[in-house]
């Protein structure tokens, strides 16, 4: 009866580990790479600040153009608020949100008292679009937390996932462009993106007697951005980031 108890014992540790095993393996270190942290207070009554520039796109097919974000955090009740000043589209509060936790968990600098404020100035566009944004704000608020400033001449595109991922967005030639013209020299992109797939027009005749068959058919190109830059003249080299820890070992100083 003994040796049955003791067995049962075993099976039943064996079975807690397996499953602690399994709960690490899932929740314990994020794809991004971003690894659970205890949490640090920031001094009482201090105010951290930081800038950087973001590169949005006007309208589909237009121009890109580039803005100021500005981050703030101040004492406060763990609020995230974004100036609506210009107007923001829904997404961008939520695309703040996560900015500021994957933040915090970035630094290990506990948010909980203080009011994260996001605001966007020289704005070209009359409406400002979050998620393209969303990586950069995310350096924006390493840059305040850590007291660190962000290179000026670098400007990056991309969402932000709670896992510190950065995902993919679009016009980037528009936004590598509106970058040249500024005269930034480094511009990081979401991974897979500083190579672009499009379709060219092909268009092959062939003639039957006194009739001319035109087919048109669409065939696959590739873009190579640092190659275009090269092209272009902009003197802008254009790098691949995967999740934040990447682009804030380039982007801040």
């Amino acid at each position: 009866m003994r040796l049955e108890k003791i067995l049962l014992l075993a099976a039943a540790l064996l079975s807690a580990y397996a499953l602690g095993l399994a709960t690490a393996q899932q929740f314990g270190q994020p794809a991004g790479g971003i690894a659970t942290v205890i949490l640090k207070q920031l001094p009482a009554a201090e105010k951290f600040e930081a800038s950087i520039d973001i590169v949005a796109v006007k309208q589909q097919g237009e121009a890109g153009v580039l803005s100021t974000a500005n981050v703030e955090v101040v004492s406060g009740k763990g609020r995230v608020l974004f100036s609506l000043n210009p107007f923001a589209e829904p997404d961008t509060q939520q695309s703040a949100e996560t900015a500021a936790a994957v933040a915090q968990q970035y630094t290990g600098k506990s948010l909980v008292d203080r009011d994260v404020i996001y605001s966007i100035e020289n704005a070209g566009a009359p409406l400002v679009g979050g998620p393209s944004a969303g990586a950069a704000l995310t350096v924006a608020t390493i840059a305040a937390l850590e007291g660190k400033a962000v290179r000026p001449d670098a400007v990056m595109t991309g969402t932000i996932n709670a896992d510190g991922t950065i995902g993919q967005i679009g016009g980037v030639i528009e936004k590598a462009a509106a970058c040249a013209e500024a005269g930034k020299k480094l511009f990081l992109v979401p991974e897979g993106q500083s190579v672009l797939t499009y379709y060219r027009q092909q268009v092959t005749e062939q003639k039957q007697g006194f009739i001319t068959i035109q087919r048109i058919r669409y065939v696959p190109a590739a873009i190579n951005l640092n190659d275009y830059s090269e092209e272009q003249g902009w003197n802008l080299e254009i790098k691949e980031v995967s999740n934040i820890q990447e682009a804030a070992a380039l982007m801040l100083q």
